[in-house]
């Protein structure tokens, strides 16, 4: 809501008026939910009454930030907490349901309904004392995609249907504090490349350490196992999707083809790949990523001669390996869909199985193989000049020894075939130069970009903005001609604003660095020194002092349209507001000032009676029905 200085200033006065009123107090959230005070940083607010904490239901109201209604529902007070109580809703932002759901107490109780933002039911839970308890329903499409069966929190049973028929069943046997033992049974597709039939086996889960000991061997099926809580002794075996432990997968022949360890989602360890066809297994060290990948014959002597793999989304590599270590060059291809090549990677390693030398990528444009991508390498350190692609955008850098060192730039790219062309026949975003790995020099930075680009340009010295920097807004308002406006000029010292900072109206024409917003003054990031606010005709508005980031002294806001000002103590808030005719004489008469209106709002005017400079009284309008929803009366400038 967008209140001028003065309902700031008076805001306060009403509150013990307003809180009769129900629905009129404001929490913010952040997009997480998490309470904040900062309106600006906020995701969602909700409207309550704060001050009526007696027995009984009470309903709130939540909003997205934008305005839309997010959720209603009901809250009690216990103990001077505020907790959900009874049935509740929320929507997405399109306005349709997104959740139906009953609390007791601030805890989860009964069905819990889930639509997705066609309004289709998407999952049903159940809960009981803020646990899940009994059956839980995915739907996929209109047809049941998955059930789990819990009691007090724990999962008992759950089926996987695919295409409407039950693909697998995972059920709790038995379970103590540190072991659990469930069978499950796999139900294969002949269409999926599986088996056909089922399998079943019975699982022993150790906690910890944790280990899914087989009868047999499983085909294309993960063995994995998940945390316990070494706090609360427990296993949650479904309460998380992170594997943790012994990671094995098998080929159809029921061997081997991945072997490592898990901790909480991430591989650690030495990982281990088989290849039975070309008779070699390699080795991975995700606890050093500098260390080379080794490969291996499968009777653990050291691997030499070509070797071909497959990585995900349709990439193929042909390597060369030499007593165990990558060497010379490589080609990697990228396949779509129908197997055609779209994409070629060529690459070179050191005898030490290191990156060097000159690497690019190629793809087919406009009929014939182009280079869209290229880097270099010295002995596995970064060394060179490069040319990368990113979303779209293509980075122009250089490195000297592992560090960006020289020119560095950023330019826009609108279509497939600017993947090949020049960075002189490109849209550049972004200028400038780094010295070991630092920025120095002139630069010019996009910051965002999408019809709107703000932009700036200035000096940095060890890599920290230095000097006079200027902010650009670059729009688009037919989608075709970019205009640029200056936004702001500010002064900066060793990456802080220090000194004048000088920011500038929006227009709908550049330039306009003559139509003066703010001057003010900073030091050590924070604003210190005079101040000033201006209006449309150049007219001082706001005037006044900072120090270390706090008003200080006496402030004056003026008001031309209405012939007065008004001056505010900072430093003594015991002295009351008064007003004054331009022409400096003690001002008698009435002060409006008008806002927008917001949902929740009552009122969207204030007009203050002034006598002899000092507030007398302060009503708040409805502007809409002219009725006065409070009114305020004041001694001697100051409330009663």
């Amino acid at each position: 809501m967008k209140r001028t200085f003065i309902i700031a200033v008076l805001s306060v006065l009403f509150t013990s008026i307003a809180t009769a009123q129900e629905l009129k107090d404001k929490l913010y959230f952040d997009e997480d939910w998490n309470e904040i005070e900062d309106a600006n940083e906020a995701a969602y607010y909700r409207l309550y009454n704060a001050d009526d904490k007696s027995e009984g239901r009470k309903p709130y109201k939540d909003f997205f930030i934008n305005g839309k209604l997010q959720g209603e529902g009901f809250i009690v007070w216990r103990g001077g907490e505020m907790l959900d109580d009874g049935p509740q809703k929320n929507y997405h932002e399109n306005g349709k349901l997104r959740q139906t759901w009953t609390m007791k107490m601030g805890k989860m109780e009964g069905e819990n309904y889930h639509y997705d933002t066609t309004g289709t039911l998407h999952r049903i839970f159940n809960y009981k004392n803020d646990e899940l308890d009994g059956k839980q329903t995915q739907y996929f499409r209109g047809e049941v995609d998955l059930e789990d069966y819990f009691v007090n929190g724990v999962l008992q049973k759950e089926i996987t249907y695919i295409d409407g028929k039950i693909r697998r069943i995972f059920a709790l046997v038995s379970r103590q504090d540190t072991t659990f033992v469930a069978n499950d049974t796999w139900y294969y597709r002949e269409d999926e490349d599986s088996l056909i039939g089922k399998n079943s086996v019975d699982k022993i889960y150790n906690f910890p350490p944790s280990t899914w000991e087989y009868p047999f061997s499983m085909h294309f099926v993960h063995i994995s196992d998940f945390s316990y809580d070494e706090e609360t002794n427990k296993a949650s075996y479904g309460a998380i999707s992170e594997y943790h432990g012994k990671f094995q997968s098998f080929d159809r022949q029921n061997r081997i083809i991945k072997d490592g360890q898990y901790s909480y989602g991430e591989k650690v360890g030495i990982w281990k790949t088989y290849d039975y066809s070309q008779n070699y297994y390699y080795t991975y060290d995700y606890d050093n990523n500098n260390d080379v990948t080794r490969y291996y014959t499968l009777d653990n002597k050291p691997f030499t001669g070509k070797v071909t793999t497959y990585e995900a989304d349709g990439v193929k590599i042909d390597l060369n390996i030499k007593d165990g270590i990558r060497c010379g060059q490589y080609i990697a291809y990228h396949y779509d869909d129908d197997g055609e090549v779209i994409g070629k990677y060529y690459g070179n390693y050191d005898n030490a199985g290191q990156y060097d030398g000159y690497f690019h990528a190629e793809m087919f444009i406009d009929g014939e193989w182009k280079t869209v991508d290229f880097s270099n390498y010295k002995h596995g350190v970064e060394h060179g000049e490069w040319r990368t692609i990113a979303n779209d955008s293509i980075i122009f850098k250089n490195y000297n020894n592992g560090e960006l060192d020289g020119e560095y730039q950023i330019c826009t790219i609108n279509s497939r075939e600017d993947y090949a062309k020049s960075k002189d026949s490109l849209w550049t975003l972004t200028h400038g130069y780094y010295t070991t790995g630092k920025r120095s020099g002139h630069w010019w930075i996009t910051i965002s970009r999408k019809w709107q680009l703000n932009q700036r340009e200035g000096n940095f010295v060890e890599g920290k903005a230095e000097g006079e920097w200027i902010f650009y807004t670059t729009y688009t308002p037919d989608g075709y001609i970019g205009m640029q406006q200056i936004d702001a000029i500010i002064n900066f010292h060793n990456g802080q604003k220090e000194g004048k900072a000088v920011t500038f109206k929006n227009k709908s024409n550049a330039p306009f660095k003559d139509s003066i917003d703010i001057v003010a003054y900073f030091k050590n990031d924070e604003l210190d020194g005079a101040y000033e606010r201006h209006d449309n005709d150049g007219n001082i508005i706001v005037k006044g002092n900072y120090s270390g980031g706090e008003e200080i002294g006496v402030w004056t806001y003026s008001y031309p349209n209405e012939n007065i000002y008004q001056t505010r103590n900072y430093d003594n808030q015991n002295v009351p507001d008064r007003f004054y005719t331009l022409d400096d004489k003690p001002f008698t008469g009435k002060h409006t000032e008008t806002y927008e209106k917001e949902d929740g709002d009552e009122y969207d005017t204030i007009v203050i009676t002034i006598k002899n400079s000092l507030i007398q009284q302060v009503e708040s309008i409805d502007s809409e029905t002219g009725k006065v929803i409070d009114t305020k009366k004041f001694k001697k400038g100051l409330p009663e």
